[in-house]
């Protein structure tokens, strides 16, 4: 009887000292997840904030970005000069000259632009007001199957007709292979 009531205090001792250790551990691992998960949460802000962002246009700003628009290959003659808050004078430049807020901001973007000169733009097509119009998929004249591709300042950009051009940039819209 003895050996079984010492068998049995082991035991209990065993079982106190796992539950112990097990609670100790778990506490250290979420003290561990927990910690992690602050430091993890830190650096995402941290990234967030020190990424560059994209300066909007203002009521009053007055920029300018080059474009140029390129088919099978071939550039495009500039577009005539047009009118409104983002134009061109027919100088193979965007002038981005927001009066309102309704034309500040991320409304001052390709689309706009393209729309003031009667092109139609968007990330599958572009057609313009002499009829010609370029969807993904079609053909240029050497049987090379093209799409439509935005490079902002030598990158490709998938913004498309929602893209705000900045002051200083470079934009090539291109249907090609």
């Amino acid at each position: 009887h003895a050996l079984l009531g010492g068998t049995r205090t082991v035991c209990a001792s065993l079982f106190v000292w796992r539950v112990a250790v097990v609670a100790t551990v778990k506490i250290r691992l979420d003290n561990w997840m927990l910690t992690g998960a602050v430091v993890a949460g830190i650096a995402v802000a941290i990234g967030a904030l020190a990424m560059p962002r994209q300066k909007l246009p203002h009521v009053g700003d007055h920029w300018h970005a080059r474009y140029l628009v390129v088919i099978c290959g071939k550039p495009v003659p500039d577009l005539p000069s047009t009118g409104g808050p983002i134009h061109t004078q027919g100088d193979g430049l965007i002038h981005v000259e927001p009066k309102t807020s309704a034309e500040a901001g991320g409304h001052a973007n390709l689309g706009r632009f393209f729309a003031s000169a009667g092109v139609a733009f968007a990330r599958d097509r572009i057609a313009f007001p002499t009829g010609q119009g370029y969807r993904d998929g079609d053909r240029c004249p050497d049987g090379a199957t093209g799409r439509i591709r935005l490079l902002v300042n030598g990158r490709p950009h998938r913004a498309f007709e929602r893209y705000v051009p900045a002051d200083g940039d470079t934009i090539v819209v291109q249907f090609g292979p």
